[in-house]
């Protein structure tokens, strides 16, 4: 059925497990897996309102977070290895999560995006807004959703 599986991480446990599931699903099918994780980018109050942080310190920042990242989507790598399921990794920084998730999918010719949710309800999900609740709403592919 599907070809071509889009599985974002945030790093999380609730997506490690969606990674397990995720994976599965693409070996039944024979289909390939790009592995996906958004960057956050550097909280802009590092740079304005006279705040002077060192040049080493945002080096140090953009290191972790990118060191952060790439061991987001090894987790994805190693789950399609042990499933001999073909596997491409991509990172990107955005401020919107759930924009650069659907661009990625788009992008790459993917047929399902597969991704987790942490399940906030009522208020919290209100306030804390959910990255899968808006890939839902905006995406045109598939999403299916890993509780």
């Amino acid at each position: 059925m599907f070809k071509h599986i889009l599985i974002p991480t945030d790093g999380s446990n609730v997506a490690a497990k969606a990674i397990g599931a995720g994976v599965r699903l693409a070996a039944e099918m024979g289909a390939k897996v790009t592995g996906f994780h958004v960057q956050q980018p550097r909280p802009l109050h590092l740079h304005v309102n006279g705040y002077a942080v060192e040049k080493d310190l945002i080096a140090e920042l953009d290191r972790r977070s990118h060191q952060f990242a790439e061991r987001c989507v090894a987790q994805i790598e190693d789950a399609a290895r042990a499933d001999g399921v073909a596997f491409e990794a991509v990172v990107v920084k955005s401020i919107r999560p759930y924009e650069a998730i659907i661009h990625a999918a788009q992008e790459r010719g993917c047929d399902a995006i597969f991704m987790a949710s942490h399940g906030h309800r009522g208020l919290d999900g209100l306030l804390l807004g959910s990255v899968t609740q808006q890939v839902l709403t905006h995406s045109t592919i598939p999403v299916l959703v890993f509780r």
